[in-house]
Formats: C-alpha cells, structure tokens, sequence
C-alpha cells in the first residue's frame, strides 16, 4: 500500500518496478545476461568506453587480439545482478576472423555489436566502418541461416525485433536495412575532429548519419579518451548490456 508521505515520483517509481519485477513477494526473478562486442579503429578508445561502463578507475591498455571482461549490476536494491558481458577487437581490421568467437547460435539473442570510430583519422573512417560492418553481418546471417532450420520461431523472433524497433511511418522505412542485431555506433575524440574543416566535417557527419539511418543503429559522439562524455557515452553502451537499446540517432 502506497503511504500517505510517498510523492508522485515515489509511486512512479514503484509502479515502474513492480511491472518490470513481477517476479516478486517470493517468486524468482529473472536475471539478464546479455553481450557486446566492441570493434573499430586502433586506439580509438574502446578500452576506455569499456572501463567507463564498468566504472573502473584503470589506465586503459593496448588489446592485442581478443579480449574479454564483465560487469554486474542491479535494476534495484535487493535483486539479483544483471550480467553484461564485453568484448573488445583489437587491431583494428587486421583481426577479422576473431569476431566469429564472441557471437554464437548460443547468445545471439542477447548479443549487441559497439562499432568505435576515431573521428580524427578520417582517412580510415570508412574502411574501418565497412570491413567491421560487413564481416560482422555476414557472420551473423550465417547463424540466423542455420537457426531458421534448427530454431525457426527464435530467428523469426530475432529479425522481426529488429524491424519493430523501426519508426513504420517513415518515408524511409522500405529503404532501411537494419542490422541484425543491435548497433551502437560511437564517433570518438570529437574534440579533435571540431578543428577540422568544415566542409569535410560535414561530409563526415553526414556519412555516419546515413550509415545509422540505414542500419538503425544509435549514434553517439565522444571527446578525446570519452572522460568529460562519459556519462552519455557510459548511458549509450551500458543499454546493449544491462537493458534494450534506445535505437535513436544523436545528431553531430
């Protein structure tokens, strides 16, 4: 029973709680774990976009392959912790044949690609962004292959969240080609791509546009090593891992 000293915010907040834990008053409560992998240039701060999400105070260093962490959190006092699983790509495109281990017929259903672009190298934007893009699909499509004869209504399941979490009324929708899985792409040291010249930070703003557009993926933008961002860039990454994705488009 609400008391008579809780505030408006107080019971939204319980309502909020009690839809999204049924499982309560004795009854289990249901405990995600979700994954995401993290690709995209040399050095282009994924390390620390991760340390951050985990609010871990360590120096970031360089990944060499493959690399793998986790992080725990409670949607609330009192409850079981939320499992989020991180995986980080390293050297840049050279290791294309790593991103195979991290995303299996097993997870794929929970799993959300954070694709890191280093907006001060502009030169390597766009291979790096469709390499990456690309094998990661391509990967991907082969499980939904294979679940479609193994596991039909979960690779039904899979393309159709994808598509509902379109915006059906838009003069776009038919053009779109979503991901298959979550996407976050991230634009980082910001700071340094501002002194660039106009023209070619437009060009290079519009591209990433489009790309998300046509992806539906999120875009989001950071400074440097994502320190003074980190709060928005932390907000972004951790939704893949401790809850569903905001599929929207931060404007550059």
């Amino acid at each position: 029973m609400p008391k008579t000293s809780d505030t408006l915010w107080d019971l939204a907040i319980a309502e909020v709680e009690k839809r999204e834990n049924p499982g309560e008053d004795g009854k289990s409560v249901e405990v995600w774990e979700k994954s995401i992998l993290f690709m995209g240039n040399k050095n282009g701060g994924k390390t620390s976009i991760i340390l951050r999400c985990l609010e871990r105070e360590e120096i970031p260093k360089p990944t060499l392959a493959l690399e793998y962490t986790f992080g725990r959190r409670a949607r609330r006092q009192n409850t079981a912790k939320d499992i989020a699983h991180f995986w980080e790509l390293g050297g840049g495109t050279s290791l294309l044949e790593l991103i195979r281990i991290p995303i299996t017929s097993n997870n794929i259903r929970s799993f959300a690609v954070v694709l890191v672009l280093d907006l001060s190298k502009p030169n390597e934007l766009w291979t790096t962004m469709e390499k990456l893009l690309q094998v990661t699909r391509n990967h991907v499509n082969k499980i939904l292959t294979k679940l479609e004869k193994t596991n039909p209504e979960v690779a039904t399941e899979i393309k159709q969240r994808m598509r509902n979490n379109l915006q059906k009324d838009h003069p776009d929708y038919e053009l779109i080609d979503p991901f298959p899985i979550p996407l976050v792409i991230i634009g980082s040291k910001y700071d340094i791509f501002h002194d660039f010249d106009s023209e070619m930070r437009k060009i290079i703003s519009k591209t990433l546009r489009f790309v998300s557009h046509y992806y539906g993926a999120s875009l989001v933008v950071c400074i440097q090593v994502c320190i003074t961002g980190s709060q928005q860039t932390s907000l972004y990454t951790s939704r893949p891992g401790f809850a569903e994705p905001d599929r929207t488009t931060t404007r550059l």
